[in-house]
């Protein structure tokens, strides 16, 4: 017997003659509820992926900072290795959005408000060029003076900040900066090698893994290592593909 052979307006009767039916019924629907429990598992598991660098990178007060989150680049390889290629992919993004959008201007972040006896440098970005220029801080809304931001001058001379268009750069520039995570995850996976020990240390705000089996020229800071396996100074070995600490 298949469900074809009930007619649907039938089906709470037949539902409570048939025990062959019910019994279908009953597997169709722990079958289903199955499927959508694997199903947000798996929703789930994706949240937690994009999340995954959220407190490695809880302060974010570059654009570059962001770019790094947002595809999991290590501080060491925002600060150093790629702060050149993060430069110019967030640069290149604002270019890109300015075409479409007009004149848009940068303000870094400044941990001390401006850097200039009350003046901020900014960057200008007009006509595939971009031009340094400065502005009183007084014109800069006391919300956004320590902060990282886009802006544009409306037709007061007033600045609007444009947290939409960040938001956008940062998106773009990730997309320019992909290559970067797996070529840091690359060089990471070749550094990790089986049985070898590794002495970590914290420097300065990096985290460094440094193999203390095969002499190496070299250090390297693994975000994901930081991520998953990171429980303190002191000494891990790579078993089983996985470091672990063992001092």
């Amino acid at each position: 017997m298949n469900v074809g052979d009930f007619n649907i307006k039938n089906l709470g009767k037949e539902l409570s003659q048939s025990k062959v039916l019910s019994n279908f019924v009953n597997e169709f629907i722990n079958e289903l509820k199955g499927y959508l429990e694997k199903g947000n598992n798996r929703n789930i598991m994706n949240i937690v992926n994009q999340n995954k660098y959220s407190n490695y990178w809880e302060y974010q007060n570059f654009m570059e900072d962001n770019v790094s989150a947002k595809i999991g680049l290590s501080r060491w390889g925002n600060d150093v290795t790629y702060y050149d290629d993060l430069s110019k992919a967030v640069d290149d993004s604002i270019m890109e959005i300015a075409e479409r959008e007009g004149t848009l201007y940068r303000k870094q972040f400044t941990a001390n408000g401006s850097a200039n006896g009350g003046f901020y440098n900014v960057d200008k970005f007009e006509n595939g060029k971009i031009t340094h220029i400065s502005i009183s801080e007084d014109k800069v809304p006391k919300a956004f003076q320590n902060k990282d931001i886009i802006f544009q001058f409306d037709e007061n001379g007033d600045i609007k900040v444009r947290t939409d268009l960040k938001e956008k750069v940062v998106n773009l520039a990730s997309e320019k900066s992909s290559e970067l995570k797996a070529m840091e995850s690359k060089r990471n996976n070749e550094y990790k090698k089986e049985g070898h020990i590794y002495e970590v240390i914290e420097d300065d705000g990096y985290i460094f893994l440094n193999d203390i089996t095969e002499e190496r020229d070299f250090s390297i800071e693994d975000i994901d290592f930081i991520v998953d396996s990171y429980n303190g100074e002191g000494k891990y070995q790579v078993i089983n593909g996985e470091y672990k600490k063992i001092d």
